[in-house]
Formats: structure tokens, C-alpha cells, sequence
């Protein structure tokens, strides 16, 4: 089998020193396994951002990849620590609505509550109430990236907390309703819509009524500062302004309805 790899995805940022202290763990317990960072930048405390880019970057790691994300508001309190097996990877994460979108949207996937006896078993404990990425989650995705804990040995399955991040639903008159999960450091509006959802409904509005917006293939389609609809490298819709932030011309946030349909 090949090596696998690691990823970490946090919102710990690059100023203080709690991803090396993260690294060290991790690597103690796993030296030959590569370490992906995906992302240190998630906004604090927002789960759910790191689960939505976990959903659009999975399909780009190989099989057997383990995926470690603490965005964890509540670490230290009695909130549950998950190992979820979906696409072929496994996901380790705070049971705080993280690997929502993730459970709703890829087929199969389920998660696992790891239990206390678990963990001892792997020699893993709480030693800091407010640092559980140093001590149990970046070391127990080193066990599972060598094969030394199986997931559905490590508790009961166990469904997780959704979270405010869901798939578009089918509106009556057969258009799709989607949101905008975020809005990335250029200013383009990241949904919930992916492309496979789409089929025969191309038309993209910020409103019910409104104008659909240009439809466009590449961001050099649109003239400077047109707000355009396309298809991103994730497969998934995205509202973009050409060299310009869309977030800004559309006064757009976190959170606003999508609609798309076939006219």
C-alpha cells in the first residue's frame, strides 16, 4: 500500500507556535508519513468553514489519506471526538457540525464516536483542557495513518451534529437552493451548489425575480469587474468579479441564498 498522507486544516493562524507544537505530536508517533497543512487560516471558532473546504479538497488526495481538522470552540467540554471513513478517507474532527456537509453529501460516509477507552488504549490523554489537537487529535490521526487504530474499533457509530452548511434543495418549481459557504481572500462567493447538482439549471441569482448572472468558463471571459457565475476547480458553482471583489459589489455574506434554475 502506499504511504499515506496527513493533512491539517485549524484555525490556529501562523503567528503563534501551535501548529509546530501540533507537528511534533504527529510526527512523533508517525515520522514517515507526510504532513499536507491545508489550511491554519479558518476563521476562529467557524467549524464549518473548515468542513466546507475539507468537502471541495478531499476528492484531490489519494486514498487512504487522513484528514485532521480542530476548529473546536468547545475543546475541554463534553463535546465528542469523531473519526468519519468517507471517499475512501478517513476524517478526524470535533463533533461540532465540522463533518456535516461531508456526511450529507458523500455516499457512505460514517462516523464513529471515539470513546475513552479508546483513546487510553492508544496511550492518548487530555493533558491540557485547552489544547486537544496537541494531545488527541493530531496523534490519533497518526495512529490511523499507520494503520494502528481502525475506526470502527475506536467506539460506536455515531451520527454528527449537521451544522449550518447543507447540500441545495429542490424548490417546487424545480430550481435548487443553495447558500454562499464563503467568501475566499479574493472576494469570490464559494457556495454549497456543486456542479453535479446543477444539470439543465444554469441560470444564477442572489435573489428571487433578479437578473441572472453571466455565465462564464474562465475569469478572462468577464470584462474587469463583471460579477460572473462559473465553475471553480473544486466542481463547485462560484460567484467571482474579475480582478475585483464580488463580495463587495454584490454586498454579499456568509450565509446568502443561491438560486439556480433553468431560465
Amino acid at each position: 500500500m502506499p504511504t499515506p498522507l496527513i493533512t491539517l486544516t485549524t484555525d490556529y493562524g501562523l503567528t503563534d507556535p501551535y501548529v509546530g507544537i501540533l507537528k511534533s505530536r504527529i510526527v512523533q508517533r508517525a515520522p514517515a508519513i507526510p504532513l499536507i497543512d491545508l489550511s491554519h487560516a479558518i476563521r476562529p471558532f467557524h467549524p464549518e468553514d473548515a468542513g466546507y473546504w475539507l468537502f471541495c479538497c478531499h476528492s484531490q488526495f489519494p486514498a487512504g489519506t487522513v484528514h485532521v481538522a480542530v476548529v473546536d470552540p468547545g475543546v475541554g467540554s463534553e463535546r465528542r471526538i469523531l473519526v468519519m471513513r468517507a471517499g475512501g478517507q478517513l476524517f478526524v474532527a470535533p463533533d461540532n457540525g465540522l463533518l456535516g456537509l461531508i456526511a450529507q453529501s458523500v455516499a457512505g460516509a460514517v462516523s464513529f464516536h471515539v470513546d475513552a477507552a479508546a483513546l487510553h488504549s492508544l496511550g492518548l490523554s487530555a493533558e491540557s483542557a485547552t489544547f486537544h489537537g496537541r494531545d488527541l487529535f493530531g496523534p490519533l490521526g497518526a495512529e490511523l495513518a499507520m494503520g494502528r487504530a481502525i475506526p470502527e474499533q475506536l467506539g460506536r457509530s455515531h451520527a454528527p451534529i449537521l451544522g449550518n452548511l447543507h447540500p441545495p434543495s429542490v424548490l417546487p418549481d424545480g430550481s435548487l437552493l443553495g447558500a454562499i459557504a464563503r467568501v475566499d481572500h479574493f472576494g469570490n462567493l464559494l457556495t454549497t451548489v456543486a456542479a453535479r447538482d446543477m444539470g439543465a439549471r444554469q441560470s444564477v441569482r442572489l435573489a428571487p425575480g433578479a437578473a441572472p448572472l453571466p455565465r462564464v468558463r474562465t475569469y478572462a471571459q468577464a470584462p474587469a469587474g463583471q460579477c460572473v457565475a462559473l465553475i471553480n476547480s473544486a466542481a463547485m458553482l462560484e460567484i467571482a468579479a474579475r480582478q475585483a471583489s464580488a463580495a463587495d459589489a454584490l454586498s454579499a455574506t456568509v450565509g446568502q441564498a443561491v438560486y439556480v434554475s433553468e431560465r
